[in-house]
This record gives C-alpha cells, sequence and structure tokens, in this order.
C-alpha cells in the first residue's frame, strides 16, 4: 500500500537547504564574520537559550554550522547513525565496577571549552571564529571520547553563547565558587573547571581560587558530612556547607541543633576525629559572607572589590542561595532548567559583588540512562523508558522505607521463586499506582505504572526519597543506614 505523503514532511535534504539560505542572509547581514552579525541581530533570549540535547539531525547541521560549511542539496542516499547509546538497564556489579575503571582513565579528556587567546588588536569577527572553531574542536573531542571508549556522557550545554558567559565570569572573578548538590557532590562538580580557572591565574598573572560550595546539606547526616569533608580534606580542596533551605530560620536556633548533633556524633565516633566540628558546621548567611572574604586573595588596595563567581548546574540552588545572601527576591528562583540566561552582578556588600553565571551543565560520565534520570539530569515528564530509572530508586531505596513514606504495601516475588527481596520496576510501580487509583482503562483497567514512575520519580530528585552517594571508596548501603533506620 502507498504510504500517504504529508506536506508539511520535511528531510534531511529541506534541512541542509533551509540552513544553508539562513546562513548566506546572515552572511548579507555584514561583511565581518558568517553569522556574527545575525547573532547580533537576534534578541538575547534567543542567543542564551540552553542546549543540552539535540536530535542527531540537529547536532549534525549545528556542528557544520560551526564550521562554517556549505552543502549543495543532491539527491544522495544519506543516513543519520544514531550515536547515542541508549542503556536502558541497570549495570551488574561486574559491570559497574570494569564501567568506573574506564571512567576513571580518561576523567582527563572531560574538558570545559577555552576561551582563544585575544588582545585589544582583535576584530570582533575574528574572535568570532576563534570561539566557535575552539568550540567546535572540543565538541569533537568529546564525541570522539564517547564513541570510541563506549562511555555515557551527561547531556552537557551546546550552546556557545552560554560558555562565553561562563568565560566572562571566570576572567572577570577572584574566586570561582562551584555550587553543589550534597546528595551527590562529585556528579556536579567540574575538575576541570578548577584547572582552567588556575591556568587563567598564571595567565594574567592576577591569583584565583577555588571554592565548593555543597548546598543542601541538611539533607546529609552529620556523619555523612564527617566523611565528606574527610574526603574534601584529603584531596586539598577547599569546602563549605551550606543549606539555602535553612537560611530563613533563626541562626542561633540552627547553630543549636547542629552543635548539639556534633558533640553526640564527636563523643561516638573515633575514626574520623581528623575532622573537626567546624569543618562540618552548615553556614549561616553571615558566616558565607565572611567566608568569601577569607578565601579571596588579598587586593592592592583596601577599596578594591571582590568579585565572586557562582557557577552551578540548574537546580542546585544557586539562585536560592544567592537569594538568601542578598536577603530579598532580587534573582528569581524557578524549578524550570536554566531560568538565568545572562551573566549579571549583583553587589553584596561595599566590599563583595557576586557574579551570577548562568546555569551550566558541564559533561560528566554516568553510567546509564537510568543514572540520569535520577540525578534530576534528563525531564522526567518526557521520560519513555521509566523501568530502569524506576528500578535503581528501588534498588537505593529500601522497601520498608518506600512503604513508609507512600502508606502501601509492595509485594515482592519470594526468595524461592528467584526474588531478591529487592523490589522489581512492575512490582513497586503497581503497587503505588493501584494504592492511588492509577489505572489505564485503554488497557483492561491495568495498573498505570507510567503515571506511578513519574511521581516516584520527581519525589527522588526532590528528595523525599532522600538517597546520598558516598564519597568513593565508602559503602552506599551503611553511608545512608542512617538516613532508614534511625
Amino acid at each position: 500500500m502507498v504510504q500517504k505523503q504529508y506536506r508539511h514532511a520535511s528531510g534531511l535534504g529541506h534541512a541542509i537547504i533551509n540552513s544553508r539560505n539562513n546562513a548566506r542572509r546572515s552572511q548579507r547581514a555584514g561583511p565581518d564574520g558568517a553569522g556574527l552579525y545575525h547573532e547580533q541581530r537576534q534578541p538575547n533570549w534567543m542567543r542564551l537559550q540552553s542546549v543540552t540535547q539535540e536530535r542527531d539531525l540537529d547536532e549534525f547541521l549545528s556542528t557544520a554550522e560551526l564550521a562554517g560549511t556549505d552543502f549543495t542539496a543532491t539527491k544522495l542516499n544519506i543516513k543519520i547513525l544514531h550515536q547515542d547509546q541508549q542503556n536502558q538497564y541497570l549495570l551488574t556489579a561486574e559491570q559497574e565496577v570494569e564501567t568506573s575503571q574506564r571512567q576513571q582513565s580518561h576523567r582527563q579528556q572531560l574538558t570545559v571549552p577555552r576561551r582563544p587567546a585575544w588582545d585589544d588588536t582583535t576584530s570582533p569577527g575574528e574572535l568570532d571564529r576563534r570561539e566557535r572553531a575552539a568550540f567546535l574542536d572540543w565538541r569533537r573531542g568529546l564525541a570522539e571520547l564517547e564513541e570510541r571508549h563506549d562511555l555515557i556522557l551527561t547531556p552537557f550545554e551546546r550552546n556557545l553563547e552560554v560558555w562565553r558567559q561562563l568565560w566572562r565570569v571566570v576572567e572577570r572573578s577572584c574566586v570561582i565558587v562551584q555550587i553543589l548538590d550534597a546528595r551527590n557532590p562529585l556528579f556536579y562538580r567540574s575538575r576541570d573547571l578548577e584547572a582552567y580557572v588556575r591556568e587563567l591565574s598564571e595567565k594574567y598573572g592576577k591569583e584565583k581560587r577555588n571554592l565548593l560550595l555543597i548546598n543542601k546539606a541538611d539533607m546529609l547526616t552529620v556523619r555523612q558530612r564527617r566523611l565528606w569533608a574527610r574526603y574534601f580534606k584529603r584531596e586539598g580542596i577547599s569546602f563549605a556547607f551550606f543549606s539555602a533551605a535553612m537560611a530563613g530560620l533563626e541562626d542561633a536556633f540552627v547553630e543549636l541543633n547542629i552543635r548539639d548533633e556534633v558533640r553526640q556524633e564527636l563523643e561516638l565516633e573515633k575514626d574520623l576525629d581528623d575532622v573537626a566540628a567546624e569543618d562540618i558546621h552548615v553556614l549561616s548567611v553571615a558566616e558565607l559572607e565572611a567566608l568569601f572574604l577569607k578565601t579571596a586573595p588579598p587586593t592592592e588596595n583596601e577599596t578594591d572589590k571582590i568579585y565572586i563567581g557562582l557557577v552551578g548546574y540548574p537546580n542546585v540552588g544557586k539562585s536560592s542561595t544567592i537569594n538568601a545572601l542578598i536577603g530579598a527576591k532580587k534573582v528569581s528562583v524557578s524549578a524550570t532548567p536554566g531560568k538565568t540566561k545572562h551573566f549579571q552582578t549583583i553587589h553584596l556588600s561595599d566590599k563583595v559583588v557576586l557574579c551570577d553565571c548562568p546555569g551550566l551543565v558541564f559533561p560528566n560520565f554516568a553510567s546509564t540512562k537510568a543514572d540520569l534520570v535520577c540525578n534530576g539530569v534528563l525531564p522526567i515528564d518526557q521520560l519513555r523508558e521509566y523501568t530502569g530509572p524506576a528500578a535503581l530508586v528501588a534498588k537505593r531505596i529500601p522497601k520498608e522505607y518506600i512503604e513508609k513514606v507512600y502508606g502501601i504495601k509492595v509485594q515482592t516475588r519470594p526468595e524461592i521463586d528467584g526474588g531478591t527481596g529487592v523490589p522489581t520496576a512492575d512490582e513497586l510501580l503497581g503497587a503505588y499506582a493501584v494504592a492511588r487509583g492509577f489505572i489505564r482503562s485503554s488497557k483492561g483497567g491495568r495498573p498505570d505504572e507510567s503515571k506511578a514512575a513519574r511521581v516516584i520519580l520527581k519525589d527522588f530528585v526532590k528528595g523525599k526519597l532522600l538517597y546520598s552517594q558516598p564519597p568513593p571508596e565508602e559503602d552506599p548501603v551503611e553511608f545512608n543506614r542512617a538516613t532508614y533506620f534511625v
């Protein structure tokens, strides 16, 4: 049967022709560099739209545009090969070890793009071409890393304009603060950004320093903070714990509770006596501002302002941290990733100026697609395959704790029938769907596991179902035991 041809259907040929025509129009806009004047004529909100995922065709065309490639449309048999590694299942213990080893051996290749050299004689058009060429090489390097070594990379920022904002923040600031989610600090940390800060410090002869701010520290137990503090101290990393969510509480109340917990824990644990109470103290707003001043390198004049660059993934709490610091709603807070689009300065005091970078997703390794979902990187509402992420939640959160949080009973397969005591995705989602009345009328009254998965996964990402990744070489089960069984 001849299939119906849709009038609005478009293919690679149409896309290439449109891309070429758009490029020609932008070239006619000015003589100094294709695309530069066209970009300048676009509204800022269009130029700064965050792009972390692209279809294969979009990836092909955007890469070609960065390379300045033109095309002639011909009737060729062109195929777009899908390079995305869709791992829908959880790894076995052996596979996790093997994957971790491969990730560690290639971690040095997880870089951030560098801004090319320029000076006062460099024209805007020439600088634009250099930046595009350097950005293209960086993207090619990451693509090669992913393809040649069978590694999964997180979706990362693919819009050059967003990286330009980061370059400006790093160049201007004397302290670069990476804001991390306390539930998985290393996932949100960019080691190469710290290396880039040190490179610029040497290049310009002006000292720049790094600081890791572990936000949402209220989600960690005292012992968990102590284990992370010990890890960061051994690595020689400057760090501090903070909670934007607790910033509105009275400092004395927060401090009293924290110090009481610390004393109790210090009396019970001797294996962590190399970690002092101040190392795990969750800073108040005033203490955080004082830390910025303490961390900043000395200024030439006492009147010089100190610029603090704030960088972080979307939804790690960067805007909430700024709101807590300035004590007023001068920076918007949104659960939508990428709400802050422009590099902006905020005068915290006569001495301290905050440089707020747009939320930026750095390239990192992931074990599975399920891992990306549970870390809040992939949008839950757009999920097609949800059993992998749901199974990961069931693996990480004890069944008894899930039943207590939701007031449900999850029936698992008996051991005699091959059960392990850990619910499968179907067992967890089916129990939740039945308890909440999520029924699919179009499927003969079967439980709507897809709807149940979206609720449970969102609760996991928000922390209602709380799970925290431990430092390297710590046992995840033991690390989280006090969260569930105290």
